[in-house]
């Protein structure tokens, strides 16, 4: 018998799912390359890159660079709203740690992650916040980014044992929302006009930045995650000596 805190929905399909790793060596390969390569953001990301930079009369580019930035607003706020989910509610330990569920974990599999509660994915809810802002400038791109986030993004998780099912089904609804309403409100509209000003005043630094900002994206904000991990840890040791 599964733990309390594991519903019988995520149960079934981890465990369909985890009846397929060990079947064929390149498909496993294949998944955690998926899941751990930075490519599969930096792919996400370029799509913004193309319709900003894209030329089309003055109403739409303008229309359109609005949406790419407040669209960049709502991801960086997806992942701050999963992170505080995450931090605030009961900690739920990810599937491949969880003893009850005996699941079977692809070799060369990372497994970090062993401190950090599984709810809800960060990763699908900023792709999800990126997929809905993408939505706003185009139906077709925004639907496909929703199935990339969803099969590319949050299925290999579950594949690997990273996150349960409701994990991925709650961040894509965050981010959902979240991406709706950064992009229908007015609430980022000070923001994202500094940021086109900055733009048409001086693109070299608007530009230098913009590219900074979205390898963040790409990565997951991995170089800030560890930075922040190490102030604290060096707050931390300080402490201890005070």
């Amino acid at each position: 018998m599964w733990s309390a805190a594991i519903n019988g929905f995520d149960f079934s399909i981890l465990h369909w799912l985890n009846a397929l790793v060990g079947r064929s060596v390149k498909f496993d390969a294949a998944v955690v390359f998926m899941a751990d390569n930075d490519i599969k953001g930096a792919a996400f990301v370029s799509v913004f890159w193309w319709y900003f930079l894209r030329k089309t009369d003055a109403a739409t580019t303008a229309r359109t660079r609005e949406h790419v930035l407040r669209s960049l607003c709502a991801g960086m706020l997806a992942i701050v709203a999963a992170r505080a989910l995450a931090l605030t509610l009961p900690f739920r330990v990810r599937p491949r740690f969880e003893p009850a569920l005996h699941i079977v974990v692809p070799p060369d599999s990372f497994t970090s992650f062993v401190n950090w509660s599984s709810f809800p994915s960060d990763h699908v809810a900023m792709f999800s916040a990126l997929a809905v802002g993408l939505w706003f400038i185009s139906w077709r791109a925004g639907l496909l980014a929703l199935l990339y986030t969803t099969f590319i993004i949050g299925l290999p998780r579950i594949y690997l044992g990273i996150h349960y099912p409701t994990d991925e089904i709650v961040a894509l609804a965050l981010g959902g929302v979240i991406g709706y309403w950064m992009n229908v409100t007015a609430v980022c509209r000070p923001l994202t006009s500094r940021a086109l000003r900055w733009e048409s005043a001086s693109p070299g630094s608007f530009y230098w930045m913009l590219f900074i900002v979205t390898f963040e994206f790409s990565t997951m904000f991995d170089s800030l995650r560890i930075i922040a991990l190490q102030a604290l840890h060096f707050v931390a040791y300080i402490a201890r000596l005070l």
